[in-house]
């Protein structure tokens, strides 16, 4: 009985909510991601923006959130949210069944294309060679799961997408898996590298919560994904961070 009343004035109270409360009691939502994956997320003029960020920023605005992005590595973006650092993770993630095992996933908000890169004019690297060849991946990517499952290849992950492009240009490694919007926008300015070949992802990008912990939260994004895609909210943010050839 003095359990169930309790819980009854926590929620009296609104301790119990889908995010956290900001000082001024207005709901705060964490959102953790990795700023290097533009158009996604990436750092402009000192501020973090991209597609996730805007499209994060006017899902809060329509829940009543003041969202408050925290920028981190990718790798500790689960250990983040699971000890309730974060509240919800922002960053590109696909919804692979292992990360499932420890968050809950929205549904998908973006399906998209796998591409390989190479130094330019590198013809020696090619989808048939793979074997016995360097792959560079971001540590605990799903790129970095589609290059274990190449037979004879080294795979070479990296906290840092910069850190393995600059392994790229300097021979360390022979190829790079990204994804096809982000690496055309480390091309730009990284000229040297060429796409040589190029997949559809199997599994498509969402956002995650701490599993168990917040099916409300779930449910609410959910609906609001369907209400920007119904408004051409959504397809505004594609257009204006150039993804529709990206998408699979």
């Amino acid at each position: 009985m003095k359990k169930i009343f309790f819980l009854l004035t926590l929620v009296m109270f609104g301790i119990i909510s889908c995010g956290k409360k900001a000082d001024n009691g207005e709901k705060k939502l964490r959102v953790g991601l990795n700023a290097v994956f533009a158009p996604f997320e990436y750092i402009e003029n000192g501020q973090v923006t991209g597609f996730d960020v805007e499209m994060i920023n006017e899902i809060g605005k329509n829940l009543g959130y003041k969202v408050e992005i925290i920028d981190q590595s990718f790798d500790g973006l689960i250990p983040a949210l699971k000890a309730g650092k974060i509240d919800i993770i922002v960053s590109g993630m696909s919804s692979t069944e292992e990360r499932k095992k420890s968050v809950d996933f929205t549904d998908d908000y973006f399906v998209s294309k796998e591409t390989y890169l190479r130094k330019k004019g590198n013809t020696a690297v090619t989808p048939a060679t793979l074997s016995g060849k360097k792959i560079g991946v971001q540590l605990g990517t799903i790129q970095e799961m589609e290059a274990k499952t190449i037979n004879g290849a080294t795979v070479v992950p990296n906290e840092s997408t910069v850190n393995t492009i600059l392994d790229l240009k300097a021979g360390k490694i022979d190829a790079i898996i990204l994804e096809k919007a982000v690496a055309e926008e480390y091309m730009k300015k990284n000229p040297e590298m060429e796409i040589f070949d190029e997949k559809p992802a199997k599994i498509g990008m969402a956002m995650a919560v701490n599993k168990g912990k917040n099916p409300e939260l779930i449910k609410q994004i959910n609906a609001e994904l369907k209400k920007m895609r119904e408004n051409e909210k959504y397809n505004e943010l594609i257009k204006k961070y150039d993804l529709e050839k990206s998408q699979k």
